[in-house]
């Protein structure tokens, strides 16, 4: 009966520690560039007998917690950086990582408590280069530049950046071909040139980062005034247009209103010629001895049809017998002038 129970006593004691133990794993994630170390730790809250550590499906190393590692393969280290909790700590090591390593890193504590996986991805940074290199190109035309990418693994997340800024993703294409164990890739932008600009090609790994830089050089277009010229030219040619038929219309009017008076003087001058005209005669009116005009005179006169023109018959002048006579035997009646007989 006593040796039934401490056999029960013991074997509650057993599954209970082993049910309550705690096995961590940090990070549960890696991902390094291949050469280079990393490292896991391990932290468990009981005790425990064994810890074995495996890569892929490789065991790697063994560890006793009383006389620590035990057995592990090259390039796989262990330390314990237990700080004298129950159970303990452990950082395992993996030096001078290969691609082989990729994978699973799993941890195992034997007996109840288990294991823990963490996942390694060991990454391959190759080159890049811009090989189109500077370039200088004439504003507003188009820019080309090529980015070559080789020995890269997994395949990198390609962009580009223009001035420090992440530039369109409609501006640019990305290829990649597997090449052995790596990738090869292309990237190629292209841009209308607008000013001068920093063009960068960036290829993004979780454990690298590859850039490469140049720059855009633009020259600037010399400006076109033909298009200014034809507009200004354009509106000269409809402003002169539309002073030519302000001129026409004014010189239309003018030569209307002075049409209109013609006409209305015209008319009044017949109007006045109509009238009856009233004359008086003038007695102040005096006719010398001359009775006889030249032919061309008489011939004038006699072909002149105009009423106005009046014959006067002579008039006796008791003035002629000679009184008025000058000494020297002139006859002041031969210079007496003529009055003529008009109408008022």
């Amino acid at each position: 009966m006593d040796a039934m129970y401490k056999y029960m006593l013991a074997f509650l004691l057993l599954f209970g520690s082993g049910v309550g133990a705690q096995l961590s794993l940090d990070p549960l994630s890696a991902a390094v560039l291949r050469g280079s170390n990393v490292s896991f730790k391990a932290n468990v809250t009981a005790e425990w007998k064994v810890m074995t550590w495996d890569v892929g499906k490789l065991l790697v190393l063994t560890i006793l917690s009383t006389d620590g590692v035990i057995e592990s393969l090259p390039r796989y280290v262990a330390r314990n950086i237990s700080t004298g909790s129950a159970g303990g700590a452990w950082e395992f090591s993996i030096v001078d990582v290969q691609k082989s390593d990729s994978g699973p890193v799993v941890c195992t504590i034997q007996g109840r408590i288990g294991s823990k996986t963490a996942t390694l991805q060991v990454q391959e940074r190759g080159t890049i280069t811009i090989s189109s290199g500077n370039q200088t190109v004439n504003q507003d035309q188009q820019a080309e530049f090529r980015c070559e990418l080789s020995g890269w693994f997994p395949a990198p997340e390609v962009s580009w950046l223009l001035d420090g800024q992440p530039a369109s993703t409609s501006l640019y294409n990305t290829t990649f071909q597997e090449q052995g164990s790596t990738f090869n890739g292309t990237s190629v932008l292209t841009m209308k040139a607008v000013r001068d600009a920093t063009v960068q090609c960036r290829a993004f790994l979780s454990a690298a980062t590859g850039l490469q830089t140049v720059y855009l050089s633009v020259v600037p277009t010399p400006t076109d005034w033909t298009v200014l010229i034809a507009v200004v030219l354009s509106f000269s040619i409809a402003a002169l247009l539309v002073l030519l038929i302000i001129l026409i219309f004014f010189c239309i009017r003018r030569k209307k209103e002075k049409e209109k008076e013609l006409r209305e003087g015209r008319l009044q001058g017949r109007a006045v010629a109509a009238r009856p005209r009233n004359g008086t005669i003038n007695l102040g009116f005096a006719m010398d001895d001359r009775t006889s005009m030249t032919p061309s005179v008489e011939r004038d006169l006699s072909q002149n049809d105009d009423p106005r023109i009046y014959q006067i018959p002579p008039v006796d002048n008791p003035a002629r017998n000679g009184a008025n006579d000058f000494p020297g035997g002139e006859n002041v009646m031969e210079y007496r002038k003529h009055r003529h007989l008009t109408h008022v």
